[in-house]
């Protein structure tokens, strides 16, 4: 089945995700990245394996990790919840502690991501830099500033002043911005993943990437 631009656009706004920047099928299709998917799926056969891409592909997986790993302790809920026991104990200390990672996190991603091989990650980018633009606002009010390249610098004093409910509302389990920030880095873990693999194999990435790529599709439709 063709996948067409509208398309994608549909499941963006599905999921949620912001799309007015570029659609998924631009980043894929510019024939202005010396990283386009033609020229990865031409590679031939033989193509010998890169260690140091392979490397960048291990590092871009274990970040993203962190980082879905972050939104989704943020966004737990239930009584061990980072958010209950702030409420039990009366402190905010830890829920700023892993606010403040989880900004350091987003901002690695977005370095690596926009050095890092495969087709997909400048797409990934973008859906980084838009989850945190589109709630620009309420991150400020915890402290959470989002400068124009799209990474989020910290004021700490504003952060530990911050009250739960203010917390919980802009990072807890209704927050738009970590249900956004894990959906796309768990898809980033996942591309990463699958390029690191793609390069281990007897095939190369020529021999399997299209297999790896096809698979990325599957979460918009």
């Amino acid at each position: 089945m063709r996948i067409t631009t509208q398309m994608l656009n549909e499941k963006a706004r599905q999921t949620g995700l912001p799309i007015n920047s570029g659609s998924l099928l631009n980043h894929l299709n510019s024939t202005a990245s010396n990283d386009s998917l033609l020229k990865v799926l031409n590679k031939g056969k033989g193509s010998t394996v890169d260690a140091t891409q392979k490397r960048e592909y291990e590092k871009l997986e274990r970040n993203a990790g962190r980082l879905q790993k972050r939104a989704d302790n943020l966004a737990a809920k239930g009584e061990d919840s980072l958010f209950a026991r702030a409420r039990e104990s009366k402190s905010t200390e830890e829920l700023c502690k892993e606010a403040e990672a989880l900004a350091q996190d987003f901002n690695n991603a977005l370095q690596i991501l926009q050095s890092a091989p495969g087709p997909l990650n400048g797409y990934y980018c973008q859906m980084l830099k838009e989850a945190a633009g589109g709630n620009s606002e309420s991150l400020a009010s915890i402290g959470f500033n989002v400068s124009k390249d799209g990474k989020i610098t910290v004021d700490s004093e504003k952060l530990k002043a911050a009250d739960i409910d203010t917390l919980e509302k802009v990072l807890g389990s209704s927050s738009d911005f970590t249900s956004k920030l894990s959906f796309v880095a768990g898809r980033v873990s996942d591309n990463a993943r699958a390029g690191a693999e793609s390069l281990s194999s007897q095939y190369g990435p020529g021999g399997n990437l299209l297999a790896a790529t096809d698979s990325k599709y599957s979460f918009w439709g």
